[in-house]
């Protein structure tokens, strides 16, 4: 919801969301539930923000993870790597990679092999890896490790002045 052509402060995941999609998680033997179990649930609920960029605002990361919430487990996962951003082009890449492995597997656990769903679900998922691989990505995984700097030095990120 927008007031005064600016969006309200982000709503955040509730820990009946974050229980289901880790409990989806678990049960498909995504990569990196181990890590996103070790964090507590406040830092789960608080950096979940739904499937899509954090620059495209509540309004469309609503409707993107509406129309591809199947791979919101993936999504968990990929956000708290985001969280966790040690800035390096190999953290950048595993953290892509292993979202894209993880979307493959849930596509494979969704639909039956000879369902064209399940081949339409892996062509989104690849293309939903070249989105997050991109140059937008990177961005985004620096200004996590950048947000993440200036907490444990109580310093205002960019967002945060302006």
């Amino acid at each position: 919801m927008e007031l005064g052509g600016m969006e309200r402060k982000e709503r955040m995941a509730t820990e009946k969301k974050i229980d289901e999609l880790l409990k989806i998680a678990v049960t498909l033997e995504l990569d990196g539930v181990e890590f996103i179990q070790s964090l507590d649930y406040a830092t789960l609920c608080r950096e979940y923000n739904g499937i899509g960029p954090e620059w495209a605002g509540r309004r469309v990361r609503d409707w993107i993870t509406g129309k591809f919430g199947v791979f919101e487990p993936a999504a968990l996962i990929h956000d708290l790597r985001n969280y966790e951003s040690d800035d390096t082009r190999r953290g950048f890449n595993y953290a892509n990679y292993e979202f894209f492995i993880n979307c493959l597997k849930i596509a494979d656990a969704s639909y039956p092999w000879y369902s064209w769903r399940r081949y339409r679900a892996r062509a989104l998922a690849m293309a939903m890896f070249d989105f997050v691989s991109g140059p937008g990505g990177w961005t985004a995984w620096h200004d996590c490790y950048e947000k993440k700097l200036n907490q444990q030095t109580n310093k205002p990120t960019n967002q945060q002045t302006n």
